[in-house]
């Protein structure tokens, strides 16, 4: 058709717009810019080219007479995917304002669209050409319903009607099969089988739901989320970045809330649950009549760099034992490895023992994140960039002559520097390893490793100590840390140090 417009075409056939939609504010106007520069510059150009090239189906989306979730969630998967594809991933922070901006731009200029351009005060009736006159003519090629797919949200809702419709058992073995047929069931609805990604990310939000804790699990999840504040049914806040930030998902009614709270806190005679979850994150839980309003719930994230030996010791996720033997391996330069699973607390012992030190050795760390972001004098801090990987700051690292250098979560990758590092005959060294990593370690290459297992079925723990020759200087028995071998390996550099005595009363 002439003067039809593919919307794939090349940039340089396109017609300039002149849209106030084609005009976007700078990124910095609507969320501030942090971090990387580089990253900056690429999130302006991809959110300049966003709305020069994706008005079409943002207007589209707004149009389409849906609900405002609805028209939110497409608009967070229209931004989501085009910035995904130019190699750029947006928080959820800045998603949320993406689309809020896009709200505010494109509605007004519709608005502007519908009024009169003579005269604003007397505006004049829009007249509408009736639908038969834009249709197509007919074909004899039988149209095919396009089905779309429904938002996740709206697939949760209908998931737990039917888990609810069939659930006889809070058994989670019995949850989980009453969570699977309902999937299966709404497969079916949808005309097919659901993505694999919907399907495992709807079954465990369904379970979480029955048996878990719902919207506090799904926010907790998010790691950007460092505090979640409930004030009621409808008023749920998150924190992130220091800023307080309300969302629009809630608790359907007051009788959900209350449901989940006494889940996680139980309802104690007070009214008044405290709360300390096992990655040691704290919070309160205050139960009517104490709040009228409620329940009310304030849940703060445990941050690694604020652990202390001590604190870790106190809050029972270390023994004093171990806590003790971290010490003499610090002051004796042991290279000393932390490896188990995500998520088990090994970037918090990690800046424990760093902690420890900062101000009596010169420690340098090495993280993908600001980790050890505490102030100290004798401290240096390095984190990766785009332009700087982790291997090159470990190299660089060593040019910074550190009394205690602090690696948080070396990879797989990353393991050959590591070992390099070694063979050198560096010392001073505190690593956190995955297993994965940890496994392409050489064995016998470090002093001493700290594995961290889960303890029980509700908490991590130190499993075992291990020498140079793999031998347990502390093992876990029975849910009891106990002693192992008397004569580490290592026992000869630390008494070279002048820690023998303690080393001997330690394991003796």
């Amino acid at each position: 058709m002439v003067g039809a417009h593919d919307s794939m075409s090349a940039m340089a056939d396109r017609p300039e717009d002149t849209t106030a939609a084609a005009r976007p504010r700078p990124l910095e106007q609507i969320f501030p810019l942090r971090g990387d520069a580089n990253r900056g510059r690429e999130m302006q150009a991809t959110w300049r080219s966003f709305c020069r090239d994706r008005s079409p189906m943002v207007k589209s989306v707004l149009a389409g007479g849906r609900s405002s979730p609805e028209i939110a969630y497409q608009l967070g998967e229209l931004l989501h995917n085009h910035f995904r594809t130019r190699g750029v991933t947006l928080t959820s922070y800045e998603l949320r304002r993406l689309v809020s901006e896009l709200l505010a731009r494109h509605g007004s200029h519709a608005d502007r669209e519908d009024k009169s351009p003579v005269d604003d005060a007397e505006p004049r009736p829009l007249v509408r050409a009736p639908d038969s006159t834009s249709q197509p003519p007919a074909s004899s090629t039988p149209m095919v319903p396009v089905r779309e797919p429904a938002p996740f949200e709206q697939l949760l809702i209908r998931a737990l009607e039917l888990v609810r419709g069939r659930l006889v058992s809070r058994d989670r073995q019995a949850a989980r099969a009453a969570v699977d047929e309902a999937v299966k069931s709404i497969a079916r609805e949808q005309g097919g089988e659901l993505p694999s990604a919907t399907r495992e990310r709807l079954m465990v939000s369904v379970l979480s739901e029955v048996i878990g804790l719902g919207l506090i699990d799904r926010l907790w999840a998010d790691p950007t989320v460092s505090a979640i504040l409930v004030h009621g049914p409808s008023s749920v806040f998150v924190e992130r970045d220091g800023t307080l930030q309300g969302i629009t998902e809630g608790f359907r009614d007051r009788a959900h809330l209350l449901e989940q709270m006494e889940r996680l806190a139980g309802r104690p005679a007070s009214g008044v649950a405290d709360l300390r979850l096992r990655d040691g994150s704290t919070g309160v839980v205050i139960f009517p009549p104490v709040a009228p309003e409620g329940p009310v719930l304030a849940l703060r994230r445990f941050q690694p760099g604020e652990a202390t030996l001590d604190r870790l010791v106190a809050s029972g996720a270390l023994d004093r034992p171990v806590a003790d033997l971290l010490r003499l391996g610090a002051r004796s330069s042991l290279n000393m490895v932390i490896t188990g699973p995500s998520r088990s607390g090994k970037t918090a012992l990690l800046a424990a023992v760093a902690r420890e030190f900062d101000s009596v050795l010169r420690v340098v760390t090495v993280a993908r994140h600001r980790q050890f972001r505490w102030p100290a004098g004798s401290k240096i801090e390095l984190v990766t960039s785009r332009e700087v990987s982790f291997a090159a700051l470990m190299e660089a690292s060593e040019r910074l002559k550190p009394e205690l250098l602090v690696l948080d979560s070396v990879d797989v990758e990353e393991v050959a520097a590591l070992c390099g590092r070694l063979v050198r005959g560096a010392s001073g060294m505190l690593a956190s390893l995955r297993p994965d990593a940890m496994s392409a370690l050489p064995a016998h290459s470090v002093d001493l490793v700290v594995r961290i297992d889960r303890g029980g079925v509700e908490r991590f723990g130190v499993a075992a100590v291990e020498d140079a020759a793999g031998d347990a200087v502390f093992r876990r028995e029975g849910g009891k840390l106990v002693r192992g071998k008397a004569s580490p390996v290592f026992a000869a550099v630390v008494r070279d140090r002048g820690y023998g005595e303690a080393l001997a009363r330690l394991l003796n």
